[in-house]
């Protein structure tokens, strides 16, 4: 009976060192669930971003119960949009050779000159043939490479005048190759076909108007953006009435010529530095603009647009939920099985939920200044627990 509740203390022990250990986050922040689809997906704020690591590892999604809820990463909406195209080719030579037929196309001289084509249509004012023939293709109309063969047919109504290709060709010049054309068959028109699918991603963009200092340092302007740390930036933005053309530079690295202009009552601007995905390492990020001996730029306001992410995860059944973040101890990104169908899981959809109330979590009562080493507790429990096991078993081995 004392073995039994000893073992009970030792797992009650256990399960509560695990728990300690496993709630070392520095931030959560509550999500409001909605919406009547299977799954819901949370757009990560600038807030969030500041406080997480680099990589993400260290955020995770929690239910009404405290229990982790899977999830995967979406950066993009992506979609599909069937694309066709026609060129017209027209005939410019026709011979015979060793009882050969051929017909040499080009495109016309309206269409460009770099085209993409999957298959070519034929019409013909011929019936009742049938025709083995060789399609070659060119972009000199002098070099000629072999494209394929095929058979093209109208016998009875019954017709096949298209030659798909195995790949995409972008040949400007086409020779056909007839055999055994004792019926002198002839083309009315000759048409170069491109069908294909396009795929876009359209990712996902917030703006942002970031606290911001500027100060004059010599025959500069010094922007200092405040909270950037770990946006992924598209492009910043400036505000300013002043007249000026003058070089700007982010971060010591992507520099741009700025202008706010007026001639004629016409309005010439460019105020805004691309950035292209640049990642904030840093919790500070500057604007550097060269005034040489003019007068300092006034600017008025700072825009900054930046590339968000969402974790989507299926709770259906779960009124709201947590994220957890922050956390020293977490250095490898989440995997959970979920991945593995998120195709599927985007075009079923998912309802977009929002971020509220960020608190910095505190792990005793509202005292910020008492600072735990969990792991070191965590280990020193595991060594009482391995003890008192050790313990038991050495008394169960002496009986």
């Amino acid at each position: 009976m004392k073995k039994r509740i000893i073992l009970n203390i030792a797992i009650f022990i256990v399960f509560s060192s695990v728990f300690a250990y496993a709630a070392d986050f520095s931030y959560s922040a509550d999500v409001k669930n909605h919406g009547e689809k299977n799954y819901k997906a949370v757009r990560l704020t600038a807030e969030v971003y500041n406080n997480l690591s680099e990589n993400m590892a260290d955020i995770m999604v929690f239910d009404n119960n405290n229990e982790p809820v899977p999830y995967f990463i979406n950066s993009f909406r992506e979609s599909r949009e069937s694309m066709h195209k026609s060129y017209e080719l027209e005939l410019v030579n026709s011979f015979v050779k060793e009882d050969c037929f051929y017909y040499d196309y080009v495109l016309r001289d309206n269409v460009p000159s770099d085209v993409a084509a999957t298959s070519m249509e034929i019409s013909s004012s011929s019936t009742n043939f049938a025709k083995q023939l060789e399609l070659w293709g060119s972009y000199d109309n002098t070099h000629w490479e072999k494209v394929q063969d095929d058979i093209i047919y109208n016998v009875d109504g019954n017709s096949k005048l298209n030659i798909n290709f195995s790949g995409s060709r972008k040949y400007t010049c086409y020779r056909f190759k007839l055999f055994n054309n004792l019926e002198r068959v002839e083309f009315s028109t000759v048409t170069l076909n491109y069908d294909g699918t396009l795929q876009n991603k359209e990712y996902f963009i917030e703006t942002l108007a970031p606290e911001y200092t500027a100060e004059e340092k010599g025959n500069t302007t010094v922007i200092k953006l405040k909270n950037m740390k770990n946006l992924k930036l598209n492009k910043v933005s400036l505000k300013t009435g002043s007249t000026f053309k003058r070089n700007a530079t982010f971060n010591g690295s992507v520099t741009k010529t700025l202008y706010n202009l007026k001639f004629n009552n016409v309005q010439y601007r460019d105020l805004t530095i691309p950035l292209e995905s640049y990642l904030s390492v840093e919790n500070e990020a500057e604007i550097t603009i060269e005034n040489k001996d003019d007068k300092p730029v006034e600017v008025t306001g700072v825009e900054v647009e930046y590339l968000v992410d969402e974790l989507v995860f299926k709770g259906s059944e779960t009124k709201n939920f947590t994220l957890k973040y922050g956390s020293n101890e977490i250095n490898t990104p989440k995997s959970y099985d979920i991945s593995n169908y998120k195709d599927q899981i985007l075009t079923e959809g998912y309802d977009l939920l929002n971020v509220e109330n960020t608190d910095k979590v505190s792990s005793l009562g509202n005292s910020e200044e008492i600072n735990i080493n969990y792991k070191l507790i965590f280990n020193i429990i595991i060594l009482i627990v391995a003890g008192v096991l050790g313990f038991i078993i050495i008394r169960k081995l002496k009986k």
